[in-house]
């Protein structure tokens, strides 16, 4: 009698591994690839941020009438306003809002000026002043953004990323005259 031989089914141990190599591969390459994504997405929140807690300061000194005073605060990473009184006595609670973690308001190194050319000496550069004026800067009921004079109106720009990677740089201006706010995004340019 011819004995049988038995089909046995399954993957060998070389098989299996050979499958796990190909699977940590690709999770590798995924993961690395996906870097990138998550950096830019993280610039461009805390990019989002400075310009609309700008533009809803700007909006309420329009709609209300008002003075609103904007802080920005380097070393908490957090942009602030409160409204003033046409007679210029403070009013309403100051609203504080911080970046986005793992962001700092910052300026790269090896990074130049946006295309306003409103000056990058500090990440926040503001009327010509490191920080911004001492005298305060206010949106005023007409929209414009001035420094504490009310009267005259200021340019500049608020510089934002992730420390130590030049391709999260971010920046908004501040066109002082209108008020007007301006996002720009840094590839190997500033793009709007």
């Amino acid at each position: 009698m011819k004995a049988k031989k038995k089909l046995e089914k399954g993957f060998s141990l070389l098989e299996t591994l050979l499958v796990i190599g190909i699977i940590g591969v690709m999770t590798g390459i995924a993961i690395m690839g996906s870097a990138g994504p998550v950096q830019t997405y993280t610039a461009n929140a805390a990019m989002d941020v400075v310009c609309s807690q700008l533009k809803v300061a700007r909006q309420i000194s329009i709609s209300q009438r008002r003075y609103v005073q904007v802080t920005i605060n380097q070393a908490n990473n957090t942009i602030s306003y409160q409204t003033y009184s046409l007679t210029f006595a403070p009013e309403g609670l100051l609203t504080t809002v911080p970046l986005p973690p793992r962001t700092s308001i910052m300026l790269e190194t090896g990074i130049p000026d946006t295309p306003m050319a409103f000056g990058n000496t500090a990440p926040v550069y503001i009327g010509g002043v490191s920080g911004g004026p001492p005298s305060g800067m206010f949106f005023t009921p007409t929209g414009s953004f001035s420094d504490g004079t009310f009267y005259n109106p200021i340019n500049g720009t608020i510089f934002v990323g992730m420390p130590n990677q030049p391709n999260t740089a971010r920046a908004v201006t501040i066109l002082g005259s209108t008020g007007r706010i301006r996002p720009y995004v840094w590839t190997s340019h500033w793009t709007e």
